[in-house]
């Protein structure tokens, strides 16, 4: 009787090796695309901060401000494919984007906001089956304009 049942069971633990060694690695594959996206995120972060550093001195040196991060985001060995906006508090509470402010509206105590965007692409295969192959990824750094108002003529 026990010999009947190891013939007819010897094939099963194959079959169940097989099943779950396949989700496991759905799950690492996952696990590895999720810490990219976590790394691209924090990087993205960081580029925006240093934009920010920079532009809080220098808040009307648009093409500036955005070159310093793509430059602290080059250094991290990213693609490009990022979208970078940079804006900057107007007279009304609104955000203005950094190239179409006055220059008279733009003094200390002015927020300043650099978002950052980037399409994130999946490389695991089986993943991007169940969640689509890429993530949208976006942070937002904010600042104090600390350049002294213009006098008034």
């Amino acid at each position: 009787m026990r010999n009947r049942f190891s013939k007819h069971e010897k094939g099963q633990s194959l079959v169940e090796l097989s099943l779950s060694l396949i989700l496991l690695l759905i799950i690492l594959s996952g696990i590895v695309d999720l810490g990219r996206a976590i790394f691209t995120k924090f990087a993205m972060k960081d580029a925006a901060e240093e934009g920010v550093i920079f532009g809080t001195s220098f808040p009307t040196d648009c093409d500036q401000i955005n070159q310093r991060v793509e430059f602290n985001l080059s250094n991290r060995a990213l693609n490009g494919g990022m979208t970078i906006i940079t804006t900057i508090e107007g007279n009304d509470g609104s955000y203005i984007d950094c190239s179409l402010i006055p220059f008279n509206q733009v003094y200390a105590g002015k927020k300043l906001r650099i978002t950052v965007t980037k399409s994130f692409t999946v490389t695991m295969p089986f993943l991007g089956a169940f969640i689509g192959q890429t993530i949208p990824l976006s942070v937002t750094a904010n600042g104090i304009v600390l350049r002294p108002q213009p006098p008034n003529d």
